[in-house]
């Protein structure tokens, strides 16, 4: 078995983006983007105290909605590590929690059968090393800052060191997911790729590892996953001229980080049309919530997980193990595969019968996953202008979201 394909099985996980951040309230990039005073930003890890952090609930209601792996932010761009580092005092066991966050939820994680995935800033914007026109100081100032060569040599090792940490104490790690490649920094080895990917794949042998560590994907290594964000790609993705394996990840909102404000909560059909999309060209999607600091999900959050949840109960086997299909969908519809079965999605509900192009006397039965209902294939009216390999169906009460199990034969 390849290492990478639970992951093309999986199809569907949980991102969550946590950290300091979350206790103004106004996403994951405000450190960059809104004028703070010096230190005011950082004394806020005197503040952070998630009392209602409570991991094994956050997986229960992931696995619950069909997610089958996780991506925990360990350190995003203010450079706050959500673990317990060896390197530095900024740290998530140096706040009154006083606990080790990331060991919780990988150990509670891995209890409900999901992959661990680790997400690791590439940038810090603490360090005197790390300088970027994406950098706080630019944002504020319309400089860009400039690192020294002695520092930038001691942000690469820091970097590598918190990977090496993450690598070797938390159990095994099924993904890494670094973040994030700048156009800044396209024609250079910015991080030192080599030198970390040897270390992870030496200490994690069957872990998969994204591919922002390099802007430009031609002219480097092939990587384990690529990561377009927040689209659906219109097919599926190649890179080299073949086709890899991809995910794209998205908000449920509008931000990363936890923001108060920011009601704007994607509907479920958004979402599961979405997911479907993804499959259908061979992708995953990695749907993120951000936590509000006391360590539980937004309301709205859990109320989509719910909906998902129940959604899942009788879509789910449209999503895992399933793929691109060679066949063509008929208008409105987006189709998944596995084996010799189809699964059409609604996109939006038909305005009567359906024209499945390519399928005439290749089905066996055509079930609407949600009703149970038998849906009949009419082959005694309505033909005659059809194409000779096109079949109609009619449903009864389709509904956006609704999948039909076409069975071929």
């Amino acid at each position: 078995m390849n290492r990478t394909d639970w992951f093309a099985d999986a199809r569907f996980g949980l991102f969550l983006h946590w950290g300091l951040y979350a206790i103004p309230g106004r996403g994951e990039w405000t450190y960059a983007m809104d004028r703070w005073e010096p230190g005011i930003y950082e004394a806020l890890q005197q503040q952070f105290d998630p009392v209602d952090f409570d991991p094994a609930l956050w997986a229960c209601l992931a696995k619950a909605a069909g997610m089958r792996y996780v991506v925990f932010t360990t350190r995003h761009h203010d450079g706050f590590c959500m673990f317990d580092s060896h390197y530095t005092d900024y740290k998530i066991t140096n706040t009154p929690y006083g606990r080790d966050v990331t060991r919780m939820l990988a150990d509670a994680f891995r209890a409900e059968g999901l992959g661990v995935g680790f997400y690791h800033s590439l940038p810090d914007w603490t360090h005197p090393g790390y300088a970027d026109p994406e950098s706080p100081e630019f944002y504020q100032t319309g400089k860009v800052p400039v690192a020294t060569p002695e520092d930038h040599a001691a942000y690469r090792d820091l970097l590598y060191n918190h990977i090496e940490q993450l690598m070797t104490e938390y159990g095994k790690i099924d993904i890494l997911f670094l973040d994030y490649t700048s156009k800044h920094k396209a024609d250079e080895d910015y991080f030192d790729r080599e030198r970390i990917l040897e270390m992870v794949y030496r200490l994690q042998p069957e872990i998969i590892v994204n591919d922002r560590l390099s802007y430009f994907k031609d002219n480097v290594r092939d990587f384990d996953y690529y990561t377009p964000e927040i689209c659906l790609l219109n097919d599926q993705l190649k890179v080299k001229g073949k086709p890899v394996l991809w995910e794209t990840c998205a908000t449920m909102n509008h931000h990363w980080g936890y923001c108060g404000d920011d009601t704007a909560y994607k509907d479920l059909h958004t979402l599961t049309t979405g997911l479907m999309g993804c499959v259908s060209h061979n992708g995953n999607l990695l749907l993120n919530i951000g936590p509000d600091p006391l360590g539980r999900f937004p309301e709205q959050a859990v109320e989509r997980l719910q909906q998902l949840a129940d959604w899942y109960q009788w879509a789910g086997e449209a999503i895992f193990g399933c793929g691109a299909s060679d066949y063509t969908p008929p208008f409105g519809c987006a189709y998944t595969q596995k084996g010799n079965t189809l699964y059409c999605y609604l996109l939006t509900a038909p305005m009567g019968d359906l024209i499945l192009p390519e399928l005439k006397g290749k089905i066996r039965r055509i079930t609407d996953l949600r009703t149970g209902a038998e849906i009949p294939m009419i082959d005694h009216w309505g033909f005659e202008l059809l194409r000779p390999d096109e079949q109609r169906i009619r449903p009864t009460d389709p509904q956006p979201g609704d999948v039909f199990k076409i069975e071929l034969v």
